[in-house]
């Protein structure tokens, strides 16, 4: 039975102070990086000293250096479009390498499946699915364009680091968005699968509510009344940019997701939920165990 890369392991200490110092002289594509989170995550890695390639179908609000970051414009539902991202951050690298991929670009939007319009309509109307196209699709597009170039630039690909962006509604219940639940339960299932694989080293993060360009002011005045009733805030986008420095810096780290959570939860702003492990005394951990055991890649052909 060959080793597997990821075994189950104690929550993530949160509370370790992160050094960003490590990002200096590497290289990073973040998709999705014209504003809000994206935009956040491409000032941290920049003023720890990376060098950043931002893939967005809009350039961001104030310019970097040529020196310090390229703006690539890139529909992430076009195979193309992020190919051409990856092929100018590796020609434009100045380190040779690709060293972190953060797959950030996502959509949010009503719900398109049994949201009151949808199910009022006089005939049933197809779903848009463009919630699907970009935070699935164009994931699995990041996901494989990062695994080959870290294949391809590093002695150990193990050194490359893929972040993937979920949502804590790929956690938990709600009311929101049938499809946004479903493309976030399909991100966290995604690194739960490459985990294991031992090809690179992946992790995730799940945001709570954050403000940013992806609310509308009228549902985030909601949503901040609904939370201060029940003793809860928003997360902040500098927890969430402290929670990626933490995966990017951290080689330890693979296989976990951390929640951007409010400070009530997590006196960091993000913690370790210690849902994506099973224990291996249950029925689920028996195939568990067993099934991640079992060398597929043997039978791909017979597979496909």
């Amino acid at each position: 039975m060959p080793p597997l890369f990821y075994q189950p392991q104690e929550p993530v200490d949160c509370l370790v102070e992160v050094d960003s110092s490590a990002l200096k002289g590497k290289t990073s594509v973040i998709t999705g990086g014209f504003s809000g989170l994206g935009y956040a995550y491409a000032k941290a890695f920049v003023e720890a000293g990376a060098f950043v390639v931002i893939a967005d179908i809009q350039p961001p609000p104030s310019p970097f250096k040529e020196s310090e970051a390229v703006f690539v414009k890139c529909d992430v539902t076009i195979w193309a479009d992020q190919l051409a991202v990856f092929e100018i951050a590796s020609q434009l690298s100045p380190n040779g390498k690709i060293d972190v991929v953060i797959a950030n670009a996502g959509v949010a939007g009503p719900d398109v499946l049994t949201g009151v319009f949808c199910l009022d309509d006089p005939t049933p109307q197809e779903p848009m699915m463009k919630m699907l196209d970009v935070n699935v699709k164009g994931v699995l597009y990041t996901t494989k364009l990062a695994g080959w170039y870290f294949r391809h630039h590093h002695d150990n690909p193990l050194d490359g680091c893929l972040i993937l962006v979920s949502s804590i509604m790929g956690y938990i219940d709600t009311q929101s968005s049938a499809v946004y639940a479903a493309a976030k339960f399909s991100v966290r299932g995604l690194m739960c699968c490459l985990r294991r694989k031992g090809v690179f080293r992946v992790n995730a993060i799940a945001p709570w509510f954050i403000a940013t360009p992806m609310m509308s002011e009228d549902f985030l005045e909601m949503i901040q009344t609904e939370l201060r009733n029940m003793g809860l805030d928003l997360a902040s986008i500098q927890d969430s940019v402290n929670a990626v420095l933490r995966i990017a810096t951290d080689a330890s780290m693979n296989g976990r997701c951390l929640a951007i959570v409010p400070r009530q939860l997590s006196p960091s702003g993000y913690m370790d939920l210690g849902l994506d492990d099973i224990d291996e005394r249950t029925p689920a951990g028996k195939m568990q165990k067993a099934a991640s055991s079992i060398p597929y890649n043997k039978f791909r052909h017979a597979l496909s």
